[in-house]
């Protein structure tokens, strides 16, 4: 097994606005210290630098130059204008809804308070000076993971990546999410197979990953295969009704699982069914957008796995046979993060 970790990534520490609370995000880098404490002692990590060049231009087929350009700085403009102390975080305080009577192409607004909420959906992707070096970083380990994989020098790997990116769009951050490192990561992927070679992404975070269904809703290549909370955040997305549009319909799936009393019992036939789907599509490439906020516990889960269920987890998705790269997302209960983490891969 091949594990991919950037020190970068640990520079991102922001606040977060829940309910009346300001508080410091749950999405932490002692989420990255607590995983690589436990596997150190089971797994050589490879610690790797930032390839800015190679990772911008993945990013570039995900994400659009402006809201790259914002991302990278946002932060340094809004400090050199007085708005934020170098210690401090960004915040947005206004969005651009649909149901307002807004332009068909609307324009990223001049004020800078402004400019955040445009590409923001959420308030929970606080922007920090660290932010845009770790996004990337993030952003890099998923590329670098796809290319390993695909060159064959593992049949598993494992990219350390924070912050998390499923819940971001082209041109949106929200949930954590600043860069989608999965989306990165597929059409890297896809750029070096061989044509028709089916990749496929499998996430298991509690959330959906509404970006990443966003992104790829109307292709068939890759196929989209949920299992999240239903009802849950982002809200908005995530019905069983939402199975792709064009030349992806049918290559999306979602099952999401009401919320109530969700142990592995409950747990277990949707993961069969989505390993169903995807040996249905013909997959040859796996992508799995792993979240541990499925675990009893988790401050912004309801779900009620526990640590040794990830290792059926594992084995369930490993007895596949494909090659599979492994993508962190959620997983927010600090002391046992690392353990299911380990568990997952020892499965």
């Amino acid at each position: 097994m091949k594990i991919l970790h950037n020190a970068s990534t640990l520079f991102h520490n922001v606040n977060e606005l829940v309910g009346t609370r300001l508080i410091p995000a749950y999405e932490s880098p002692s989420r990255i210290t607590s995983i690589l404490s436990s596997l150190t002692t089971h797994y050589s990590i490879m610690t790797v630098p930032t390839n800015l060049p190679h990772a911008l231009s993945a990013a570039a087929k995900v994400h659009t130059p402006a809201y790259l350009l914002h991302l990278e700085n946002i932060f340094a403009s809004a400090l050199a204008s007085g708005l934020v102390d170098p210690n401090g975080c960004l915040l947005p305080e206004c969005f651009p809804v649909s149901r307002l009577p807004l332009p068909k192409k609307s324009r990223p607004p001049k004020d800078l308070c402004a400019r955040i909420g445009y590409y923001a959906f959420d308030m929970s992707s606080g922007i920090a000076e660290g932010t845009w070096v770790s996004a990337i970083a993030s952003a890099d380990l998923a590329r670098r993971g796809a290319l390993a994989l695909a060159a064959g020098e593992d049949d598993t790997v494992f990219a350390l990546c924070r912050p998390p990116g499923h819940h971001c769009a082209p041109d949106l951050m929200g949930g954590y999410c600043y860069l989608n490192n999965t989306a990165i990561a597929v059409r890297t992927l896809l750029d070096v197979l061989s044509a028709g070679e089916q990749v496929s992404v499998l996430d298991l975070d509690f959330h959906h990953g509404n970006g990443t269904q966003q992104i790829f809703y109307r292709e068939r290549n890759p196929c989209y295969v949920s299992i999240h909370g239903e009802d849950e955040y982002p809200y908005f997305s995530g019905s069983a009704g939402e199975e792709g549009d064009g030349d992806g319909e049918g290559y999306n799936l979602n099952l999401p699982i009401p919320c109530e009393d969700v142990d592995w019992e409950v747990y277990e036939p949707r993961l069969k069914e989505a390993v169903e789907k995807l040996k249905s599509v013909e997959t040859r490439w796996l992508v799995v957008s792993l979240g541990f906020d499925t675990f009893m516990g988790d401050p912004v889960g309801k779900f009620q796995l526990e640590t040794r269920d990830y290792g059926i987890m594992g084995e369930m998705v490993g007895e596949c046979g494909w090659p599979v790269l492994v993508v962190l997302e959620g997983g927010y209960v600090i002391e046992e993060l690392g353990r299911n983490c380990l568990e997952f891969l020892r499965g």
